[in-house]
């Protein structure tokens, strides 16, 4: 946010991407014209849900002069909670009223990515194009979600830049061909499934020493590709929305299929075993699937599933691979269960870790 001693702070580098994003430039004066004074923001680490109902009641007291920086700040929130139809009228309630060239550019880039989030990349070629004014990272992101929707093939400087976008990326026609940074472990990368960027909120794994073998809980019968996508995605969806974590809580998934998603980066600890204690130095590892029955949910989770046999292969190959390379014996690998008081992750797969383990 701009303070009083420094107003030539970019709006967006204290919104958006929190984990993710790179240094800014400074932006001319121009930018802030408009505001007579710093508006007062939220913690930063507030829930998001509070952010918002914070910036939506102070709507009501701002001047004139201040509604399109608070509507750009509320847009950029709702964007953050893939609510695309509400962060789109916050932009453009900016547009409606007073503001600066560089603040209108912002308005646009905001609502070019909310048409980008409903998948309707041709919406959003206009105001990328309208959204062309702008400097310093925005400027650079527009233009290259401006080429992709296109139709070309523009090259992201860096990771954490095409890191910052893949909310953006599933509605375009040539997602699928983003070169892709994909580990020895993984078959789908974060980028393929739609992962949404790392939150703050995390610490460092340092050395791994264990793996634990985790089930999802919710029936899954599909070997679908895009069902299993929407599986994972949901996965993250609820971590970082419900719980508030950094990120989807495990290194890697598995699908009925037999296909390795890429979760968190194994240089992040973990939010899979129950508390920090147990995620330290813990590779998590889940099984799309409900292998316990919980009749308490309903009919649908009366009878558990087993894993299926390519499950049960990635899952040996994964393991085999991490330990490896870990340098981890056969006895470093629990099923949830082994460490705490929990029926995760199901007396099948409980037993193929026993088996493996001996």
């Amino acid at each position: 946010m701009p303070t009083a001693t420094n107003p030539t702070i970019p709006l967006l580098a204290l919104l958006s991407f929190v984990a993710c994003t790179a240094p800014t430039p400074k932006q001319s004066v121009e930018s802030w014209e408009a505001l007579e004074a710093p508006i007062m923001s939220p913690p930063g680490q507030a829930p998001l849900a509070e952010r918002i109902e914070y910036w939506e009641n102070k709507l009501i007291a701002l001047p004139v002069a201040d509604l399109s920086e608070a509507r750009l700040r509320l847009g950029e929130l709702y964007l953050q909670t893939e609510n695309a139809p509400q962060a789109r009228l916050s932009f453009y309630a900016a547009l409606g009223g007073p503001h600066s060239v560089t603040e209108g550019a912002l308005a646009e880039y905001g609502i070019a990515r909310s048409y980008l989030l409903d998948e309707k990349p041709g919406l959003a070629k206009l105001h990328l194009m309208k959204a062309s004014a702008l400097e310093g990272p925005e400027g650079q992101e527009a233009s290259f979600l401006l080429s992709w929707t296109q139709g070309r093939k523009p090259e992201a400087p860096d990771a954490s830049f095409l890191e910052r976008l893949r909310p953006y990326l599933a509605g375009t026609p040539n997602v699928a061909e983003i070169p892709l940074s994909v580990g020895s472990y993984a078959s789908i990368a974060r980028g393929q499934w739609g992962a949404r960027p790392l939150r703050g909120n995390h610490s460092p794994m340092g050395k791994a020493y264990r793996i634990t073998i985790h089930h999802t809980a919710e029936p899954m019968t599909s070997t679908g590709y895009r069902n299993s996508i929407a599986e994972v995605r949901g996965l993250q969806k609820t971590h970082q929305q419900d719980q508030g974590w950094a990120d989807v809580g495990y290194h890697f998934l598995i699908d009925r299929s037999g296909r390795v998603f890429e979760g968190r980066d194994l240089t992040i600890q973990g939010a899979h075993a129950g508390n920090s204690t147990l995620n330290r130095g813990n590779i998590g590892i889940c099984l799309l699937g409900n292998f316990h029955p919980q009749p308490d949910r309903g009919s649908q989770y009366m009878l558990p599933q087993t894993p299926s046999q390519d499950q049960y292969a990635s899952l040996a190959q994964l393991v085999d691979s991490l330990r490896t390379d870990f340098k981890m014996s056969k006895r470093q690998v629990w099923a949830h269960q082994d460490l705490k008081d929990t029926a995760c992750p199901g007396v099948a797969l409980k037993a193929w870790v026993g088996r493996y383990r001996n």
